[in-house]
């Protein structure tokens, strides 16, 4: 669709620039953000993490500048975070996300796990992949100098 087809029709459900639904894929393709462009929600292509009361939540965002944006609101100012973009809160912890100009449902932020503020750890109250660490043998071997691999390989080095 080019700019002018855009402008004169204003579309029945919110969609995004590319005329995806909002609902579609889940509710992940409409950024919460972004000022509208033609009427129509910007599409998202990141996905960050939130941390907003206890709770930490997979949000869609469509640039860096709106990760910024939401993030620091929702650490910072969590009142007015909730006043701006939140509408409700599913049973299940999900928040459902509107849109911060038209107030309407732009997206649903599931919720992936918890964590405690409290922890002098800094681990979250439910870990989830447990507590395994893998470490890599870095340190690479040499040949020694009477090895006749090496000689084999010489003319790939120069």
């Amino acid at each position: 669709m080019s700019a002018s087809e855009l402008k004169k029709t204003k579309p029945k459900y919110p969609e995004n620039i590319e005329g995806t639904h909002c609902m579609g894929n889940h509710w992940t393709v409409c950024c919460p953000n972004k000022h509208l462009q033609y009427e129509r929600y910007k599409p998202t292509k990141e996905v960050i993490q939130l941390h907003y009361k206890g709770g930490i939540y997979r949000v869609f965002i469509c640039t860096r500048k709106c990760s910024k944006d939401i993030t620091t609101l929702a650490k910072n100012n969590p009142e007015q975070f909730k006043k701006t973009f939140i509408k409700t809160i599913k049973p299940n912890g999900d928040l459902v996300l509107k849109h911060r100009d038209t107030g309407v449902v732009a997206q649903v932020a599931q919720k992936i796990d918890t964590y405690n503020d409290k922890s002098a750890s800094g681990k979250t109250k439910k870990q989830k992949g447990g507590n395994f660490k893998f470490f890599a043998h870095t340190r690479r071997r040499k040949h020694k100098r009477s090895c006749g691999h090496t000689s084999k390989h010489k003319k790939n080095y120069r």
